[in-house]
């Protein structure tokens, strides 16, 4: 059964989402993060994608929020955004969350195997971010020269057991995902494959039954209500 996994975004503590990453296109859907995170949990939710957009950026970071959610909510919760080093990444373990994820460390393989070691693989995601197959980082700030499947084969290699995919030019759009490349790459790799970026209406969730993804990221498209988390919850079943 593919995982629905709702996303709670935080800038500048508050429950925010962004149009392609863009900080200036941005809109605040709750002034506290812990009340979205409970609406999730109320409704269904199984896990919860929890992000610091700040710390993604190099802009501060929202650590007390995040772990005031992992505190408050009775379901798991993986952790991103602005997570670099191993100290950073424990600071979250120990709060609690279920699993702490590494987008621009993913780069760095002895991070990566730093991370498996200390945390267990179980307990680490790795995201690569990506346009038409193109690495971006640093809160997509950034293109590097390296291809997604690539980057995300070598880190199965290290040990990675879950990947992360975002299309970053259909994130927050509403405008449908761009799963060509992703659906592609899920099927040439091992590990459980997460899928983000332009899922906005239940026929979008349709195109991933059958393709051995494990879970789906959903952001703007509850928030905005053109996606209801339990019937997503049923079609995917």
């Amino acid at each position: 059964m593919i995982k629905i996994v709702p996303a709670v975004d935080i800038s500048k503590g508050k429950c925010v989402r962004l149009t392609r990453g863009r900080i200036e296109d941005v809109k605040v859907y709750y002034d506290d993060p812990l009340d979205a995170a409970k609406r999730w949990e109320l409704e269904g939710a199984e896990l919860l994608h929890v992000i610091d957009l700040d710390a993604a950026v190099g802009e501060g970071n929202n650590a007390e929020v995040v772990k005031r959610i992992i505190k408050g909510i009775g379901i798991p919760v993986e952790i991103g955004g602005g997570i670099r080093t191993i100290g950073m990444a424990r600071g979250y373990a120990d709060a609690g969350a279920e699993r702490v994820i590494f987008g621009t460390a993913a780069l760095d393989l002895k991070i990566i195997r730093e991370a498996l070691t200390s945390f267990g693989p179980k307990k680490v995601m790795a995201a690569v971010d990506h346009l038409a197959g193109r690495v971006a980082v640093k809160g997509w700030k950034e293109l590097v020269n390296l291809d997604a499947l690539l980057l995300c084969t070598r880190l199965e290699e290290a040990g990675v057991r879950n990947l992360m995919m975002t299309s970053i030019d259909r994130d927050g759009t509403m405008k449908g995902p761009n799963l060509e490349y992703s659906l592609n790459a899920a099927t040439n790799l091992r590990g459980n494959v997460y899928l983000a970026g332009g899922f906005s209406t239940l026929d979008d969730l349709l195109l991933l039954k059958g393709s051995g993804v494990a879970g789906v990221i959903i952001g703007k498209a509850l928030y905005e209500e053109t996606i209801d988390l339990k019937s997503a919850k049923e079609v995917l079943a």
